[in-house]
């Protein structure tokens, strides 16, 4: 279900718009400007006028239904991903800070999540992140061999990234034009993301 409705600024009509609260809970909604919304919506969304009277300025109101309603996910999956893309800019923002300052990377991005669906909801979202920053992106997930991985396995996490950084580029896996950026649950019982950058065998945890 998709609704677009331009409505006056500051005006609230998720009340009015549905029946119940948990009607309202599982809609996202986004307030957009109505000429954003004209270029997503151009059937559905006006042109905005040439002159708006004073006070008169609109907006537009975009939901969509979710696809999983709340309550059906697990409590940290809903917390992690209903708050993702702000997530997933913060932690761009920052692993670009940690990568060498004036080098043109090639960005790799892996998530390590329990839910392998949420994992790559993860992933997916710190790539377009970059992608929209004008980092140049690679869709490729450096993998090790299996024996490298069965020894990594045993480690701490602190530990296991670390070394995982230093064997994908003694192996060759990642180049120095290459930079890994890892986001990971670390404590099972946390709901908290971190991640950390990988560049020329070197980890840095910023997270």
């Amino acid at each position: 279900m998709l609704l677009a409705l331009p409505l006056l600024a500051g005006y609230d009509p998720l009340p009015h718009l549905f029946t119940s609260k948990d009607d309202a809970r599982n809609m996202d909604c986004r307030r957009i400007s109505q000429a954003e919304a004209n270029a997503l919506y151009p059937g559905r969304i006006p042109e905005p006028a040439g002159r708006t009277m004073a006070g008169s300025t609109r907006d537009v109101l975009v939901c969509r239904r979710r696809f999983v309603r709340l309550g059906e996910r697990p409590a940290r999956d809903e917390v992690i991903l209903t708050s993702l893309r702000e997530t997933a800019s913060d932690i761009v923002q920052a692993a670009v800070a940690q990568a060498p300052a004036g080098e043109k990377l090639t960005w790799h991005v892996d998530a390590f999540y329990p839910s392998i669906e949420v994992s790559a909801k993860i992933a997916v979202a710190a790539r377009t992140e970059l992608a929209e920053r004008g980092h140049r992106v690679s869709d490729r997930v450096p993998l090790l061999a299996a024996g490298d991985i069965a020894v990594l396995a045993r480690l701490p996490a602190a530990e296991s990234y670390a070394g995982a950084c230093t064997r994908y580029f003694a192996e060759g896996v990642l180049k120095d034009g290459d930079a890994f950026l890892g986001i990971m649950i670390v404590d099972s019982r946390e709901t908290q993301l971190h991640a950390g950058v990988c560049v020329r065998g070197e980890w840095s945890w910023f997270r």
